[in-house]
């Protein structure tokens, strides 16, 4: 997938605008049952952020309810993929997806923190909990596709210690564009020891 926007929209009626209270951000695993959020979730990420995913709006609105509930049901249970929602007081503060890859590592997607919700950490804890994730997992380093444009996401990443691994591709809903592929280290599993750049 392509780059994700560390800001975007919220869904209509799970995420508008940021609650008055002080209450702190949560990360959990989506649930089998939340295909209609996730797809109003996505949907509505795209529609802020257009030309940070892969996917375009029209291609991901003419996607049947059905494919949405199958994802939700896989990412909820699988053991090589998953999506987590953020959230402050019941609201839809972001969301993010990752893969196993048969390289051992892990591939991060639609990193997405929605309005009203940005700069209190929404993205931090989403990251977090891919890395733990990727972690529990064995995983050796997360990547990250970006567009090569999108500076506020390139600088968030480097913040959270991902690094350009010196590849690219063009970036498919616009071709004269390109992505850069990000990775994060992790320690070794096998050794303990500090991951290297």
């Amino acid at each position: 997938m392509a780059a994700p926007s560390v800001s975007g929209a919220a869904s209509s009626g799970s995420g508008g605008d940021r609650p008055d209270g002080d209450g702190p951000v949560t990360v959990r695993l989506i649930r089998p049952d939340e295909g209609p959020r996730l797809r109003d979730v996505r949907l509505a990420a795209i529609a802020d952020s257009p030309g940070t995913f892969a996917t375009d709006l029209e291609t991901a609105r003419s996607r049947p309810d059905d494919a949405w509930v199958r994802v939700a049901g896989v990412h909820a249970e699988a053991d090589e993929q998953a999506t987590w929602f953020a959230e402050k007081e019941g609201a839809t503060a972001g969301m993010v997806s990752a893969f196993r890859t048969d390289d051992g590592a892990v591939t991060m997607t639609s990193l997405w923190s929605a309005p009203g919700f940005r700069q209190i950490g929404v993205a931090e804890e989403l990251v977090g909990a891919v890395r733990s994730w990727a972690e529990s997992r064995q995983a050796r380093e997360i990547r990250q596709w970006l567009v090569e444009r999108n500076d506020h996401a390139r600088d968030f990443h480097a913040r959270q210690g991902f690094v350009p691994t010196g590849a690219e591709r063009r970036y498919e809903p616009a071709p004269e564009l390109r992505e850069v592929e990000l990775r994060l280290p992790l320690a070794d599993a096998a050794t303990g020891s500090e991951p290297t750049a």
